[in-house]
């Protein structure tokens, strides 16, 4: 994905492979969580690829639903070349039946013919030759151990990761690059092959600087889909040839998946420790790791990313694998076509040259001490090592794995979902510490009047000051809400307490206790006084309809309130018992008749 190492074995220089949509990106950082080199890290709220430990695997493409990871598209090269001079050879992956389902084989070869390409060919010869050149190394008695891949991404994972194994990968070409250079050999003139990939990793690979131009454009199969919907738009430049169709079918004799050699397990039982088939980067970190401490020595290991090429992200992504082999076996029943032993095939091809050679491109990335370890751990809310969670929600399997992440810039504690938790639930607490005003009358809220109260209670308590409390609740308020609706409710509600403030003090305070009910908070002031308060506000609310008016309407809404007055005294030296003592006298005002005010005995 755009590393420079990547570059340097992936001339000409062009656009890195795989890049991220800001735009399209949700933050669910299932890309980040789902890489499994940790190649991809969150910067200013959306997801980055890290170059120079991306291996270019295209999971985090696979993975993103709002397709926020988008592939190179390379189908401007091949556009260019089938509208050149030279004849343009089109060589797909053997898994091309499974990738442009429902397409046969002849239909997909005649669209092919109408885009203008002048044949067709698969890469199963190409399998074969590189499945002989196997079987010969495997024989050997005196080869050490081989790491066996003719996947791009699992050797870029070792050469990047695991960069000691590197002498130990085996030195033979991908398929695809025996095929072209077969081709070359074969066609006459100077013919152009454009390889179909059904993976993104091979499009990088397969026109490096290492395979000498043996292909000249590569694409993946979802790109060929691309040109073939919009066949229409490239007339072809003439009538293709139709040999493909005409020679007989080849008999795979020598390779299995992806030009491994099947007579090496063929001589080997499902018991034998010197073969180990492996498949997913995460099973070979495992199993590398193994090597390297010396737990297993295979003497060969064979490795892929998927389960087969058949199972790469081009390859019909919404299917299943099960359902992509069985679309490959019945098209190999139905062929109908003479098979031809590729055994004897391979004596009288062309001599193809099948060397290659890897070099380790290893990922240096600092190494944090254990104090700055404990330092980071400590940033993300951990006093201790014993402290950790080791949830894996970062997409790191221990929390000591994310801090050196964190520490190398891989990272950072904003991927912790447990400590993002954390911050919001404080964040919400602190929020809610900081509110004190009711939403809808904009009054005082319970919390702000509560502390009011025992703040002027204890005052009393010591100093004996007075203070009084008024409780008052709507007469019949649900009527209310019953015929206007809560919306108009709530106008009425904020307009009462505009009204009540109006006839207060600005010592005083009032707030909505809940629902239709208000308290209001009297320093200063005894019994007495606070009982002429009372009347005051009943009198005023009383005496004038609330109107309330909008588009089209105007409603007069008559009030009346009853009111229970109390103040702090000997018995009442509590913020509980003088509320409790107001709302009982709310009480008996209210099965008194409404309307009414009752003062607190006491």
């Amino acid at each position: 994905m755009g590393t420079d190492a990547q570059q340097e074995r992936s001339l000409p220089l062009r656009e890195p492979l795989i890049t991220h949509s800001s735009s399209q990106c949700r933050e669910c950082w299932g890309c980040v969580r789902f890489c499994p080199v940790r190649a991809i890290r969150v910067v200013d709220g959306h997801s980055e690829v890290i170059a120079e430990k991306c291996i270019a695997c295209g999971l985090c493409v696979g993975e993103c639903a709002n397709h926020a990871h988008v592939v190179r598209d390379d189908t401007p090269d091949v556009i260019d070349l089938l509208r050149g001079q030279r004849p343009v050879v089109a060589l797909l992956a053997t898994e091309f039946t499974a990738a442009l389902h429902p397409l046969t084989s002849a239909q997909v070869e005649r669209s092919l013919e109408l885009l203008g390409f002048h044949a067709v060919e698969s890469t199963l010869l190409g399998e074969e030759i590189v499945a002989h050149e196997y079987e010969r190394l495997h024989a050997r008695s005196d080869a050490l151990f081989i790491l066996r891949s003719t996947c791009p991404v699992v050797t870029s994972f070792v050469r990047t990761y695991y960069p000691a194994f590197v002498p130990a990968l085996a030195p033979v070409v991908p398929p695809y690059v025996a095929q072209a250079r077969l081709i070359k050999e074969l066609y006459k003139g100077d013919v152009a092959v454009v390889y179909v990939s059904p993976c993104y990793a091979r499009k990088d690979e397969a026109i490096s600087e290492e395979f000498d131009g043996a292909v000249d454009a590569a694409i993946d199969f979802l790109e060929l889909k691309q040109l073939m919907d919009g066949v229409e738009e490239l007339p072809a430049r003439g009538r293709a040839t139709t040999r493909s169709r005409q020679r007989p079918g080849l008999l795979k004799e020598v390779s299995i998946t992806d030009g491994f050699p099947r007579q090496t397990l063929i001589s080997r039982d499902m018991t034998d420790t010197e073969v180990h088939v492996v498949r997913g980067i995460e099973s070979l970190g495992r199993l590398l790791r193994a090597m390297s401490s010396g737990e297993t020595a295979p003497a060969i290991v064979d490795m892929l990313n998927c389960e087969g090429c058949i199972d790469g992200p081009a390859v019909s992504p919404g299917l299943s694998l099960f359902a992509k082999r069985n679309l490959e076996a019945s098209a190999n029943v139905s062929s109908g076509k003479t098979r031809v032993s590729t055994r004897a095939l391979l004596g009288v091809l062309p001599t193809i040259d099948t060397t290659r050679s890897f070099t380790a491109t290893p990922v240096l990335l600092p190494v944090p001490s254990p104090t700055r370890i404990d330092e980071i751990l400590a940033e993300g809310g951990f006093a201790s090592r014993k402290e950790v969670i080791d949830c894996g929600a970062c997409g790191y399997a221990t929390c000591i794995e994310h801090a050196i992440a964190i520490h190398q810039g891989s990272s950072t504690w904003e991927m912790c979902f447990p400590l993002q938790r954390r911050h919001l639930r404080d964040t919400r607490l602190s929020l809610e510490a900081v509110d004190t005003l009711d939403a809808v009358t904009g009054l005082w809220n319970v919390r702000a009047f509560g502390e009011r109260l025992a703040l002027e209670v204890a005052r009393y308590a010591r100093y004996k000051s007075p203070t009084s409390l008024v409780m008052i609740d709507i007469d019949d308020f649900s009527q209310v809400n019953a015929s206007l609706g809560e919306a108009k409710g709530d106008v009425v509600l904020r307009e009462l307490g505009e009204r009540l403030a109006a006839q207060l003090r600005s010592t005083d305070m009032l707030s909505r206790h809940n629902g239709d009910r208000f308290a209001v908070l009297l320093p200063g002031i005894g019994k007495t006084a606070a009982f002429a308060v009372a009347e005051k506000l009943r009198d005023v609310v009383r005496e004038e309809p609330i109107r309330i008016t909008g588009e089209g309407y105007t409603h007069d809404v008559p009030l009346t309130i009853s009111v229970g007055v109390t103040s702090a005294g000997p018995s009442r030296e509590e913020p509980l018992l003088v509320l409790e003592s107001a709302e009982s006298a709310l009480i008996e005002a209210m099965a008194a008749g409404r309307d009414q005010a009752r003062l607190a005995p006491g």
